[in-house]
């Protein structure tokens, strides 16, 4: 039932004795099938992945001895989920759960690709960010829901927004409410609103502002992956005319 499962399974009595055990386990833990099938008690079973590498290095025995106790504990309680980072650079996410008749049940799972992809992802974000941040243009992300996700350097500079916790707490209405107030009367800020929040296909517009400073501004948003919004403000080039148009128009 359990022979080509690739999560490995290891399930202990009510004496806390190995008694079922599938073939990942021998994949996944190096613990020979001789060893296995003598039917180590849980310490031992435990002892064994530490001496094989199979499971982070405990600072002292002492210690370990007692975390031991606190997984056995809360895996009675079905409260047992941890990951391993191994020596070997593999991830592994172990869970514990209560087993019929007062026995415990372990699944381990190798999660190495899927944490290696979490964080090959952030790595993406963190490069992209970085980029973003060198932009002399003021750049702000909206997610599908109208939260503001990122802004960087020049946008926070050019309205204003310095600390980490108002940008964090600001939506598209917030943000576009900001921006009214320091600009001449526009109508594409309830078009940026409804650009940002809708969920048919779009296609990116751009405009002409004028702050109340006396700068030209040249708008511009954009639909990104998931929904998300990017918008865009730059300075508009002294004597070049520029050629915007509002959605009003677009929708006209």
């Amino acid at each position: 039932m359990f022979a080509h499962l690739p999560i490995a399974l290891a399930v202990f009595d009510r004496k806390h004795r190995l008694v079922l055990f599938n073939p990942a386990l021998i994949d996944l833990t190096r613990l020979s099938a001789e060893f296995l099938s003598g039917r180590p008690n849980l310490l031992t079973f435990f002892d064994m992945l530490r001496e094989q590498h199979m499971m982070p290095e405990p600072k002292d025995y002492g210690s370990w001895r007692e975390h031991l106790q606190d997984v056995i504990n809360a895996a009675s309680s079905d409260h047992y989920v941890e990951t391993w980072n191994l020596p070997s650079g593999l991830t592994y996410r172990i869970t514990g759960r209560p087993h019929p008749d007062a026995g415990i049940a372990f699944l381990i799972e190798d999660i190495s690709a899927e944490i290696s992809l979490t964080r090959g992802y952030r790595q993406e974000i963190e490069i992209t960010q970085s980029v973003l941040e060198t932009l002399e243009d003021a750049v702000v992300v909206f997610s599908q829901l109208g939260h503001l996700t990122f802004c960087n350097a020049a946008y926070r500079a050019l309205w204003g927004d310095e600390t980490e916790a108002t940008i964090s707490a600001t939506d598209i209405a917030e943000a576009t409410r900001s921006w009214q107030s320091s600009c001449h009367p526009s109508p594409i800020w309830g078009d940026l609103r409804e650009f940002v929040l809708t969920l048919r296909d779009r296609a990116g517009w751009d405009a002409e502002i004028h702050t109340i400073a006396g700068e030209r501004l040249f708008c511009r948003a954009e639909p990104l992956a998931g929904g998300a919004t990017l918008v865009r403000f730059s300075p508009m080039p002294c004597g070049i005319v520029r050629q915007c148009r509002n959605v009003l128009q677009s929708h006209a």
